[in-house]
């Protein structure tokens, strides 16, 4: 039987990766489906991250806690915890973030992507009580900016969709392939990356509606739609990573892009001071020197 493995990777959200533990256990109660759960410590929270580990493995899941090597950032630590689970034979990888809770479906669901192919990415469904929309992420290509595809579903060559971060599949081959995330980004903007790679290399994206999960959103990083509630982290990386993205894969728009983001930094300044449109252009300046 395929093994479906689980990558975690936490800052400073312990209890938030307790209690998504919880609802993937709830999840795969009676089922003998091989489940491997890796969680990456990019903070310090050793003893109770082992505790969730021994929890799931009392479970009858495997489980390992990787530790001490720092805050590498998303996409570095979903490669960390990738990596152990492919050498232990993991056919699919789900990637959850700790302010998610998988709210409906069974986790052999996850495996359906193996129907599609061997080389798939996959969105899950978002919505609590009944299956919503695939759990899609947009980016305009012109100004950077990202957010949600429009609700009419029109394909625009404008815009980029792109499976969310926060929940997404994918297959064993299609990750080793496209070589797992790009460390070029240490917060935000991989999985738009990830997507373009993906769409050169002709890896369909794909959805599983019958798994459902629910996303608070930015319960680590701070990043939220709230100018004022919104941290300076939050304002650094997804500058920089802002930035990295159109060298990498759309230079010719980078004047205007930077443009795009010296204007945010300004509405930053005038919505939350000083400290967030410093950081505004403190990440788009690091961005187009990396």
């Amino acid at each position: 039987m395929s093994m479906l493995g689980i990558s975690i990777v936490n800052y400073f959200g312990a209890d938030d990766v307790a209690e998504l533990v919880h609802t993937v256990l709830a999840r795969h109660a009676g089922s003998d489906l091989p489940v491997a759960v890796a969680i990456v410590d990019n903070s310090d929270q050793r003893q109770e991250l082992d505790e969730v580990a021994e929890q799931a493995r009392r479970h009858g899941l495997t489980s390992r806690v990787f530790h001490g090597h720092g805050n590498v950032g998303y996409a570095a630590g979903n490669n960390l915890a990738a990596r152990w689970l492919l050498e232990i034979g993991a056919e699919v990888i789900w990637v959850l973030n700790p302010d998610t809770r998988v709210v409906g479906g069974a986790l052999s669901c996850a495996l359906d992507v193996l129907d599609v192919g061997d080389r798939v990415i996959a969105a899950t469904s978002s919505g609590t009580d009944r299956a919503g929309p695939a759990d899609l992420g947009a980016l305009d290509l012109w100004t950077g900016r990202s957010g949600h595809p429009p609700s009419d579903g029109q394909v625009s060559t404008r815009r980029l969709c792109y499976v969310a971060g926060h929940s997404m599949i994918i297959t064993a081959k299609a990750y080793e392939e496209l070589a797992g995330f790009s460390e070029d980004f240490f917060l935000f903007y991989e999985e738009a990356d990830l997507a373009v790679r993906a769409a050169q290399l002709g890896i369909p994206l794909t959805a599983v509606p019958d798994l459902r999960v629910a996303h608070a959103g930015g319960a680590a990083t701070g990043a939220t739609s709230d100018l004022r509630a919104k941290s300076l982290v939050t304002y650094f990386h997804a500058s920089r990573s802002c930035m990295i993205f159109f060298r990498k894969h759309h230079r010719h728009r980078v004047p205007l892009v930077a443009a795009a983001r010296l204007g945010y930094a300004a509405k930053a300044l005038l919505v939350a001071g000083p400290a967030a449109g410093a950081a505004v252009v403190r990440g788009t300046v690091a961005g187009l020197r990396a």
